[in-house]
């Protein structure tokens, strides 16, 4: 039987989250962190759901994030009003010095993965369309 490319996507994101779990560690960081982090440089200080939401994952995995990394000294919290409900999260200059690292493992990640793989500009455009596909909230499976 023909291997599903279900199977091959799932296999190809579970070794690239291992190989960036590699890396990530030689820098103190777990996956995801990089993520968090390198959204916070880009957009500046936001609220944890905020970030949840732009990252697409929940909030207590942001939560759980966000208290390794102030741990860490790479973040800081703050709440924003007088109910607690609402903590703003931001970089600290620890942490704005971990995005050059960051970029660099992502590089050095997309470089393996990308070995060998020709158009390149095909594998982004085809990669954007699954994307597309499955965030759509209201689409319905094909029949295949």
């Amino acid at each position: 039987m023909e291997k599903r490319i279900t199977l091959e996507l799932l296999q190809a994101a579970r070794a690239y989250r291992v190989r960036a779990a590699k890396l990530l560690g030689r820098v103190g960081l777990y996956p995801g962190q990089d993520s968090l982090l390198k959204l916070l440089h880009d957009r500046g200080q936001m609220t944890m759901g905020e970030a949840a939401t732009a990252l697409s994952i929940q909030p207590p995995t942001v939560t759980k994030m966000v208290n390794r990394l102030s741990v860490a000294g790479l973040v800081k919290t703050e709440v924003v009003d007088q109910d607690r409900r609402k903590i703003n999260v931001g970089m600290t200059d620890a942490g704005k010095a971990k995005i050059s690292e960051i970029d660099a493992i992502w590089h050095e990640l997309e470089v393996e993965a990308l070995d060998k793989v020709e158009p390149q500009s095909m594998l982004r455009s085809q990669l954007s369309a699954i994307i597309r596909n499955l965030s759509r909230s209201d689409a319905k499976a094909p029949a295949i």
